[in-house]
C-alpha cells in the first residue's frame, strides 16, 4: 500500500478545470516528455493536403474521340453523295445525323468541301486532337485544351473557314481522358502523413502561459494529455496500472524470498525490515528527484539490505526498487538504469565488511559506477559534454550520499530489529570498548588469553569458510564472566598461591563453572548482542572439569562423586564459530602450559584436544566436519607455533651485560 501510494503521489498529474477563453493564474507545464498529438495531427493533415491528386491517362478515350471524328466525316461524305438533294437539304440531313452542336457555318463548309479537302481536314483534326489529348486532359482543364487546339490549327495551312470547321469539330468531340486515381492518391497521402515527425513536448515545457486566455487548441492538447478535470478516465487508468505493477513487483519479491531465503520468509521481523528499507528508499527518492534524478541514493537501500539481511536478497530488491524508481521518475529508463547498476555495485562492495572504511569505499565504488554508466549512455545518445559532466557530478555525489545514509541509518535499524552486523562487530572488537578495558585492567591474564584465542579462532574460521570477524569478537568476550572472581583462574594468579588448594573440588568446580552465568549477566548489563552472548554460554558446552573431578575421586575413594556436578551446564556449541572458540580456548591453555614447545609437540597436542572434544560429543551440534577439524588443527598449530616458539638462549656474556644493565 505504501509503495502504491508513493508512486501515485508522484505520478498522478494535476487536473485543470478550464474552458476556452479562461485566464489561467499560473503556467501549465508538461510533467513529462510527451507527443503533441494536436500539432502532430495538423502537420499530418497539411502533408496529406500537399500531395497532388493522382490521374491515369486513359488512351481508350483518345481512341473513342478520334472514332467520333471519323463518324462525323463519314456522315458528311454520306450526305455529299446524295446528288438528288440541294445544299440546304444536305445541311438539314447532316444536322440530323450529327448531334454534336456544330455551328451553321461548319455544316455549310463541310457540305461544300471536296473529297480531298475533306480528307485533309479529317486528318488534320485527328492529328490535333491526338496531340492535345496525348498530354492528358482533365475535367478542369478542358478550356486550356481548347486553347491548345486553336493554337494547333493556327499552324495549319488551310483556309480560315476550314480551320474554323476543324476547331468546331474538335471542340465538339473533345472530352477528358485523365481519370482520377483515388486509391493511388490516398496511398501517397498516407505515406506523406507517416513521414511527418511527431511534435514532442519536453518535460517542463509551458503548455498554457500564465495570464493568457486558453485557446481551443490548448484545451484539446490538455485533453489529449489527460490534464482536464472533466476527464476522470485517465486517473482510473493510472491508478489501476500502478496497483497492478506494484502487485507484480511484490509477488516477484515474495516468490524470491520464499524460494531462495525460506528462513527469512518465516521471519516476520526481517520481512518488516525489508519492507521498511524499500519504502524508505522510495520515499527518499521522491525527495532527491527534485534536485536530480541521478542523485537518488537507491544504493543506500541496497547496501542496508545487504548488510542487515542478505546480499543475494539485496540484488533482487535492487531490481524491484529500480523499476519503482523508474515509474516515479515518469518512466525515466536512463535514471532507473543508473540507480540499478549503482545499487548492484553497493551490494557487491558490502558483501563482506571487515573494516570500518569499507562503507566509504563502497560509496566511492557506487559513485564510480554511476559516472561510467552516465558517461557511456551520454556517448551513446550524442549528449553534450556539458550535460554529461553535470549529470556525472550528481552520479558521483550519489555514491557518497549513499555511503553517508548507510552509515547513519545502520545503527538505528540494528538496535530496532536486534540485528548484529559486521559494522557492529567491528565496534565491539575495538580494544577501547568499556568491557574490554575493564577486562584488561581487572583480569589481564584473561584479557591476553582472549586475544590469543581470538587470533586462533579468526584463522580457523577463515580456513573453514566461517565468519572470522564474528569468531574473533566472540572470543574477545567469551570469558568476561571471570571478571567477578578473576584470581580463581590460573591465568590471573600472579602469586604462587592458588586459592583452589584450600577448597574442596566440588566448590572449586562450582566457582569455575559459574563464570559462564556471571559472563551472561555482565553481557546483558553491557548490552552485548545475543549472537555474542552465545559464545559466553556455549564455549564450554557440557565439558568435564577433569582436574577437579579427579581430585574429587582421589579425595574420597569410597564415595564416587557424581560426574555431572563437574560438568558445565551447556548448551553445546550450535555454530561453527562457537565450536572453534571452544577448541581455541582449550588449545591455548594447554599449549601455554607446555615446557619447551616445538612445532611437532604443539600440533600433536592440538589434535589430541580436538580428538577429546569430538569423542566427548561437544561438537555434535555444530556444523563442523572432520575435514573442517583437520583445517582447524592446522590453523591453530601455525598460529600457536608462532606465539610459543622456543626462544634462543642468550650467550653468557650477553646475559651478564643484561644483569649489569
Amino acid at each position: 500500500m505504501a509503495i502504491t501510494a508513493l508512486i501515485l503521489a508522484n505520478t498522478l498529474p494535476r487536473k485543470y478545470d478550464l474552458n476556452v477563453g479562461d485566464i489561467v493564474q499560473e503556467d501549465i507545464v508538461a510533467r513529462k516528455d510527451a507527443i503533441d498529438t494536436v500539432a502532430t495531427r495538423k502537420l499530418q493533415m497539411a502533408a496529406a493536403n500537399s500531395v497532388p491528386e493522382k490521374y491515369t491517362l486513359d488512351q481508350n478515350i483518345t481512341r473513342e474521340v478520334k472514332g467520333k471524328v471519323t463518324e462525323i466525316f463519314n456522315a458528311v461524305r454520306n450526305v455529299q453523295s446524295r446528288d438528288f438533294s440541294d445544299n440546304a437539304a444536305k445541311i438539314k440531313t447532316l444536322k440530323l445525323m450529327i448531334h454534336d452542336g456544330l455551328s451553321e457555318d461548319t455544316y455549310s463548309v463541310l457540305v461544300n468541301m471536296s473529297g480531298p479537302d475533306l480528307k485533309e481536314l479529317e486528318t488534320v483534326t485527328k492529328a490535333v486532337i491526338e496531340t492535345v489529348m496525348d498530354d492528358g486532359v482533365k475535367e478542369e482543364s478542358i478550356d486550356r485544351a481548347k486553347a491548345f487546339i486553336i493554337e494547333e490549327f493556327k499552324a495549319v495551312s488551310l483556309p480560315q473557314p476550314v480551320k474554323n470547321a476543324g476547331e468546331d469539330i474538335a471542340f465538339a468531340v473533345l472530352k477528358p481522358n485523365m481519370i482520377f486515381d483515388k486509391e493511388a492518391t490516398q496511398r501517397e497521402q498516407k505515406a506523406a502523413m507517416e513521414a511527418v515527425a511527431p511534435v514532442k513536448i519536453t518535460k517542463g515545457q509551458v503548455l498554457v502561459e500564465k495570464g493568457k486566455p486558453v485557446t481551443a487548441e490548448q484545451i484539446e492538447l490538455l485533453k489529449e494529455l489527460g490534464l482536464l478535470a472533466k476527464d476522470k478516465s485517465s486517473y482510473f487508468s493510472m491508478i489501476l496500472g500502478v496497483i497492478l505493477l506494484v502487485a507484480i513487483l511484490e509477488v516477484i519479491l515474495i516468490i524470491a524470498v520464499y524460494l531462495f531465503h525460506r528462513d527469512l520468509y518465516e521471519n516476520v521481523s526481517y520481512l518488516g525490515l525489508l519492507a521498511l528499507i524499500i519504502v524508505s528508499t522510495l520515499f527518499i527518492a521522491t525527495v532527491f528527484k527534485t534536485i536530480s534524478n541521478f542523485l537518488i541514493p537507491l544504493a543506500a537501500g541496497s547496501m542496508l539490505i545487504s548488510i542487515l539481511i542478505n546480499p543475494s536478497l539485496a540484488l533482487i530488491a535492487s531490481f524491484i526498487m529500480s523499476i519503482a524508481v523508474g515509474v516515479i521518475l515518469d518512466n525515466d529508463f536512463i535514471s532507473s538504469l543508473v540507480a540499478l547498476l549503482g545499487g548492484l555495485a553497493g551490494v557487491f562492495s558490502t558483501k563482506r565488511v571487515s573494516q570500518r572504511n569499507d562503507l566509504t569505499k563502497a560509496g566511492g565504488l557506487v559513485g564510480l559506477v554511476n559516472f561510467l554508466v552516465i558517461l557511456s549512455l551520454g556517448l551513446l545518445n550524442y549528449s553534450s559534454m556539458w550535460d554529461v559532466a553535470r549529470q556525472s557530478f550528481w552520479g558521483i555525489t550519489n555514491g557518497f550520499l549513499s555511503s553517508i545514509l548507510t552509515v547513519g541509518i545502520l545503527p538505528f535499524l540494528e538496535n530496532a530489529f536486534g540485528i548484529t552486523t559486521s559494522v557492529k562487530l567491528l565496534e565491539l572488537s575495538n580494544p577501547n570498548q568499556p568491557l574490554l578495558r575493564r577486562l584488561l585492567l581487572e583480569a589481564p591474564g584473561t584479557y591476553h588469553h582472549s586475544i590469543i584465542v581470538g587470533n586462533l579462532a579468526e584463522a580457523a574460521a577463515e580456513a573453514v569458510g566461517g565468519d572470522p570477524l564474528l569468531a574473533r569478537v566472540g572470543a574477545s568476550y567469551h570469558d568476561i564472566g571471570k571478571l567477578k572472581r578473576p584470581y580463581f583462574f590460573i591465568e590471573n594468579q600472579l602469586a604462587s598461591e592458588n586459592p583452589h588448594d584450600k577448597l574442596n573440588p566440588t566448590l572449586s568446580a562450582l566457582i569455575i563453572t559459574s563464570h559462564v552465568k556471571d559472563g551472561l549477566d555482565i553481557a546483558r548489563q553491557y548490552n552485548l548482542p545475543p549472537i555474542v552472548q552465545d559464545f559466553i554460554v556455549q564455549h564450554h558446552g557440557t565439558s568435564l572439569l577433569t582436574l577437579f573431578y579427579k581430585k574429587a575421586l582421589d579425595s574420597d575413594a569410597e564415595k564416587k562423586p557424581e560426574e555431572n556436578s563437574f560438568r558445565y551446564d551447556g548448551p553445546k556449541p550450535q555454530t561453527k564459530e562457537v565450536a572453534i572458540v571452544m577448541l581455541a580456548d582449550s588449545a591455548e591453555a594447554a599449549v601455554r602450559s607446555m615446557t619447551k614447545p616445538t612445532p611437532g609437540k604443539i600440533e600433536g597436542l592440538v589434535r589430541q584436544i580436538i580428538k577429546e572434544k569430538l569423542a566427548d560429543g561437544q561438537l555434535d551440534e555444530s556444523n563442523l566436519t572432520l575435514k573442517d577439524l583437520d583445517k582447524i588443527a592446522s590453523a591453530f598449530s601455525k598460529v600457536l607455533t608462532g606465539i610459543f616458539h622456543t626462544r634462543i638462549e642468550y650467550p653468557e656474556k650477553l646475559k651478564e651485560l643484561e644483569r649489569k644493565g
